[in-house]
């Protein structure tokens, strides 16, 4: 054999040779069950150490660094320190990159394991904190029971005797802080390989001071500032159904807030009332006709209202008179309801919230506004008959008469056409007067029995109309 070919065969051999051997221990080097030297997980160096060994003392330190204690202490001496291990806080240990390298190191390919055993020999790899915000939050509310047990008081708006406005402050509670007290207990959760014989971390508890929805700085910016305008009305020969109509539902409306621009709605006050203290019989007007039924005296509130506005400048948004005049308030300046016909409705026209505050007695009723308004701005409210309308005479036929006889029954009432007018008065001189309203009181008819054939006369009393209309009540006649 040429002595070239036998050289050629020679290299050849030793290349194999080392080709294989490198093989070899690739193989060997991809195939350890070992973490890579100098490897660290979070501190904790565990650089050649049997992966079997590592998962086990890994969870063995896991459950350790959960239990580690954390003092949580504060200067106030009406709330206790507690010590509360990290888990109980929320505090979580997130292992994705760790599980991600380590599944690279034994659950690949010979080359893939080769070549993560390689990039990690000198790794260091993190294990992030997190903090379960809905766990920390309720083991906070258990540990400081007592603190969560006291609520913030709201402030409150005082009316005086004197109708001033004072105020009684809120009340602030403390509350732990969680979302800052979250980023602390991340800032010093222990790494994996700070857990044995370490003294437990001192944490100051974050507080801050909770403030309930009404604070005086909310009252005041709602801009009440004085009382505006106030009504009186009287009832002194009134029963004891109409008086617990008109004092229930004055009670309805007792410290009402209204926002700016906001609208009064007198039918939804009157089915409150109804629901929360019900209607008692008294009086009520059906078709121009005071007969028994339930819920009257609602409209003198409505009246009473209604004047106190009008002498506040707010806009009235809709209004009627009573079909009859009433006694307790001049003529073309009270405001009537019927359900499903008539409302009562007005304006919060200012720039600022309107209270409305009421007193009843047993014989009157008064309401009083109090809002924004210049103390040089007053209202005079001017009603004036424009015309008296005769009550006619109507016969009622009555065969029990003698022939040709009459027989007074009632004697009637005139009706009146009122014209009413707001006048505006700046430092007591008038700068406007506006038309509020033109108002129709229909006379109530004279009444005579009559057995008279030159007299036209009718059969009993006129019959009623189609659709009936309730005033001042609920409910009527209530005939027993």
């Amino acid at each position: 054999m040429p002595r070239q070919i036998r050289k050629l065969i020679f290299y050849t051999s030793i290349i194999i040779g080392l080709l294989s051997a490198f093989s070899i221990a690739l193989y060997a080097y991809g195939s350890q069950s070992t973490l890579p030297s100098n490897f660290a997980v979070a501190g904790w160096r565990v650089g050649g150490m049997p992966y079997d060994k590592f998962q086990q003392q890994y969870e063995q330190r896991l459950k350790l660094l959960t239990s580690f204690p954390v003092q949580l202490q504060t200067s106030y001496s009406d709330i206790p320190n507690r010590q509360l291990a990290l888990g109980e806080l929320g505090v979580q240990y997130q292992k994705e990159a760790l599980e991600q390298s380590l599944g690279q190191l034994f659950g690949s390919s010979l080359i893939e394991r080769i070549k993560a055993r390689w990039t990690l020999r000198h790794a260091n790899i993190p294990l992030e904190v997190t903090v379960n915000q809905k766990q920390l939050g309720t083991r906070v509310k258990e540990a400081w029971k007592d603190l969560y047990s006291q609520h913030p008081v709201a402030a409150k708006r005082i009316v005086t005797t004197q109708d001033t406005l004072t105020y009684e402050p809120e009340r602030k509670v403390l509350r732990i802080d969680t979302a800052h007290l979250v980023e602390h207990l991340k800032e010093i959760a222990p790494s994996i390989s700070y857990i044995y014989n370490a003294a437990p971390i001192r944490l100051t508890l974050p507080l801050y001071e909770q403030s309930p929805a009404v604070t005086i700085e909310t009252l005041k910016r709602q801009g009440i500032d004085r009382k505006i305008s106030e009504f009186t009305t009287s009832f002194p020969t009134s029963g004891e159904g109409r008086i617990h109509n008109i004092r229930s539902t004055a009670a309805s409306i007792q410290d009402l807030l209204m926002a700016p621009g906001e609208i009064f709605d007198y039918s939804k006050i009157i089915e409150q009332t109804e629901a929360q203290f019900g209607y008692k019989e008294a009086p009520v007007i059906l078709n121009g006709k005071l007969v028994p039924g339930i819920g009257g005296g609602i409209c003198q509130v409505s009246t009473t209202l209604y004047n106190a506005v009008l002498r506040s400048g707010l806009d009235i948004v809709e209004r009627r008179n009573h079909s009859l005049p009433v006694s307790y308030v001049t003529l073309g300046q009270d405001a009537t309801f019927a359900s499903g016909f008539i409302n009562f409705k007005f304006r919060n026209s200012t720039d600022a919230y309107l209270l409305i505050r009421t007193i009843t007695t047993d014989q009157a009723v008064t309401v009083k506004l109090f809002g924004q308004m210049s103390p040089s701005i007053t209202y005079d409210i001017d009603s004036n008959i424009v015309e008296t309308i005769q009550p006619p005479i109507k016969y009622l036929h009555n065969a029990s008469l003698s022939p040709g006889a009459t027989r007074p029954i009632s004697i009637g009432k005139a009706g009146y056409k009122v014209e009413t007018y707001r006048i505006k008065r700046e430092n007591g001189t008038m700068v406007s007067k506006e038309l509020i309203s033109k108002d129709q009181y229909s006379p109530v008819p004279t009444l005579i029995a009559s057995n008279r054939g030159d007299i036209k006369t009718e059969e009993g009393s006129p019959p009623a109309p189609v659709q009936p209309i309730l005033e001042d009540g609920v409910k009527g006649p209530a005939f027993r």
